[in-house]
């Protein structure tokens, strides 16, 4: 079984943070609590609060037309980008997912916040999965 500590986050694809960030304040009373660029990655980032929950809301806008973002909507449109699971050890859940029969993807260290890596839609039934280990854990 993976090593799940916990969800941190679920992500939606948008072509417009600010505008989507405005929708989920007035209507789910979620607040903005950070606002970040991720050129390396190629796109900019809106984290929310959800009300009543430890979980937050991510909001991907592309930073150019060629981001992985910017694929994904032309491809798929506005929608759920991923689901992010915070692990307690990330080596072993590459392992788990190994033994499983699933090849994780995207595995990186040198991430600013943490260690991560990504299961591929077609493994998870159309679903982006996210997990990471914090650094320093």
């Amino acid at each position: 079984m993976l090593p799940i500590k916990r969800i941190d986050h679920v992500s939606m694809a948008t072509p417009n943070a600010a505008e989507r960030a405005k929708f989920f304040e007035d209507l789910f009373g979620m607040r903005v609590i950070a606002r970040y660029d991720q050129p390396r990655d190629g796109y900019t980032g809106v984290e929310m609060s959800i009300p009543g929950s430890t979980s937050t809301f991510e909001l991907l806008e592309p930073a150019g037309d060629d981001s992985f973002v910017a694929k994904f909507l032309a491809q798929k449109g506005s929608m759920l980008h991923h689901v992010t699971f915070e692990v307690t050890d990330i080596r072993e859940a590459a392992r788990v997912l190994r033994e499983y029969g699933i090849e994780p993807f995207g595995y990186r260290e040198d991430a600013e916040w943490a260690r991560e890596l990504f299961i591929h839609p077609r493994d998870t039934g159309g679903v982006l999965i996210q997990l990471f280990q914090p650094h320093g854990t």
